[in-house]
């Protein structure tokens, strides 16, 4: 009887078209094969997929034809074994379903008799073999590549921010992009803490950097953009990482920085969510005065329209209108251009600061890398002793775990004593415009601006009573400068005796701060100024 057959041609790789496994090359051959043996061809099946298993569009429609034209077909013909299968296990399974189903399996340059036994040793073979070429090939790759990333070689794709490119050897390599400046704003905008990482991802797709929620996040944790290269752990490899070649895009103590954000180490209490609207500005950034909770915010209808409100959703009867607590926020922003001098005395006293605690900062950061130093010179002993016989490989991993984490814990703080401004000067500046200026830029803003200036300049909350407008805690600065000019200047007189006198050309009539802790309030609430700049701009 006149046997009838599926013709089935995969290829995968280029590299196995060089081989003379092209998929016009093997339909040729199988089809030479069934006019010299008198053997029917039913259908044609051509496949682009690899064969490590059988979920491949054309082999799932190759099943299908046969179970739908049963008793019409009787033998699968192709080429070779390795092009049914490169996975001895899944084959035997696909063998025995296609004799169930009443088709013989058979492969053209390499004929079984199912029926031999000895055959059967064959099979195993014809199959075993493509498949340990695969295992083999997976284990050239998997070794090329993580001496590659050893050798600080980026590999895959690249990152956000980055392109592939090749350098100056042809070997490929990543270079910054024109997403790279993207790259910088958001790590910036997340160092603040002053932003829940999904608002941040929204606002960066509106720049123009689209990217995915769960991709924004491991963006913001890679620490490719500092130049190094993680290396997963392997069999007995553990995960280590490696000083890249690329070029990083962000600093080492902005990365730390934004590290510690993300750990809720740095991060401040952010307003909730809510429907935004233009009459309710300060909504998410009033406290209540009776009982400390955040307010809300909704509207009214009365004659003549809707009329918005403040008002605490605990019971307690807090409630205000809108109009009211804007304007009174409003007036009190414009005080802060009645204390010039005392403004003019704060930044010359932050300067003065800022180059005090460089000449420290100096100091305590060659203390911590004399000591990084110690660890790295301790790791490569030890690793020494191990290549010359003198600690085992279980040894040298002991002193490994113990030294390592301390290494890190000073590389970071190394990296975030590093971490200065070369403009520090310029940035006082602004940050001092941006008081001189308050009432102005605020106005100006959009409501998504005006919510952002709040929480970078108001991390406090603000408290509406006696129809003013004050912060939640009088000891802050912002309270100070949101006084009226008479309050202010009681104030100094009463406190004045406290203070130490002020450094040379600052204006007498100003403050000076009696601790440190006072300064860091001054540069955090100067350094607010430059967080709105970034935000604005």
């Amino acid at each position: 009887m006149k046997r009838k057959a599926i013709l089935y041609v995969r290829v995968s790789t280029d590299e196995q078209a060089e081989r003379g496994h092209s998929l016009g090359h093997q339909e040729d051959r199988l089809r030479n094969y069934c006019l010299q043996n008198d053997i029917e061809v039913v259908a044609f099946f051509r496949e682009d997929h690899s064969a490590k298993s059988f979920e491949r569009p054309a082999f799932k429609q190759l099943l299908t034809f046969i179970k739908l034209n049963k008793k019409v077909v009787d033998m699968l013909l192709f080429l070779k074994w390795d092009r049914f299968s490169r996975n001895a296990a899944d084959a035997y399974a696909m063998i025995n379903q296609l004799l169930r189903l009443g088709v013989e399996p058979q492969a053209m340059e390499q004929p079984l008799n199912m029926e031999i036994p000895e055959h059967k040793f064959m099979l195993a073979i014809y199959l075993a073999a493509p498949e340990v070429e695969n295992d083999r090939r997976a284990l050239n790759i998997i070794a090329g590549m993580r001496k590659a990333m050893k050798e600080g070689r980026w590999m895959g794709g690249a990152p956000k921010g980055y392109v592939r490119s090749r350098d100056l050897d042809n070997r490929p390599c990543i270079i910054p992009g024109k997403d790279a400046a993207l790259i910088v704003w958001a790590f910036e905008m997340m160092a603040t803490g002053q932003h829940h990482i999904e608002e941040l991802r929204r606002l960066a797709n509106k720049k123009g950097l689209k990217v995915s929620r769960n991709a924004f996040w491991c963006m913001l944790r890679n620490p490719a953009y500092i130049g190094k290269i993680i290396i997963p752990p392997y069999k007995d490899e553990e995960l280590i990482t490696v000083e890249g070649r690329q070029e990083p895009i962000i600093s080492n103590g902005l990365f730390y920085e934004v590290q510690d954000v993300l750990e809720g180490k740095k991060r401040k209490d952010l307003p909730a969510h809510s429907s935004k609207r233009d009459e309710l500005p300060l909504r998410g950034f009033l406290q209540c005065s009776k009982c400390g909770r955040n307010l809300t915010g909704s509207a009214s209808k009365g004659n003549g329209g809707r009329y918005f409100y403040y008002h605490c959703k605990e019971g307690c009867k807090e409630r205000f209108r809108a109009t009211e607590a804007n304007d009174a926020f409003y007036e009190q922003l414009a005080n802060i251009n009645n204390h010039q001098k005392t403004l003019l005395s704060l930044e010359m006293i932050l300067k003065d600061v800022i180059l005090k605690n460089g000449k420290e900062k100096s100091t305590d950061l060659n203390k911590l890398q004399l000591e990084a130093d110690t660890y790295r010179n301790r790791l490569t002993n030890a690793q020494n002793m191990m290549l010359d016989g003198l600690l085992d490989a279980v040894e040298y991993n002991n002193i490994k775990a113990r030294l390592e984490p301390q290494l890190n814990k000073l590389i970071r703080d190394i990296a975030s004593s590093e971490k200065k401004d070369p403009e520090a000067n310029k940035i006082i500046d602004y940050g001092f415009y941006y008081f001189r200026n308050f009432d102005k830029l605020f106005l100006d803003a959009d409501l998504e601006e005006k919510h952002r200036i709040l929480g970078s300049t108001f991390p406090e909350k603000l408290v509406f009573e006696n129809k003013k407008v004050r912060t939640a805690k009088d000891e802050d600065i912002m309270s100070l400068l949101l006084k009226s000019d008479k309050r202010f200047i009681e104030i100094n007189k009463r406190r004045l005796k406290k203070f130490s006198r002020p450094s040379c050309g600052v204006a007498s009539s100003g403050i000076e701060p009696e601790s440190r802790a006072s300064e860091a309030l001054i540069l955090s609430i100067v350094l607010r100024g430059r967080v709105v700049n970034l935000l604005i701009r």
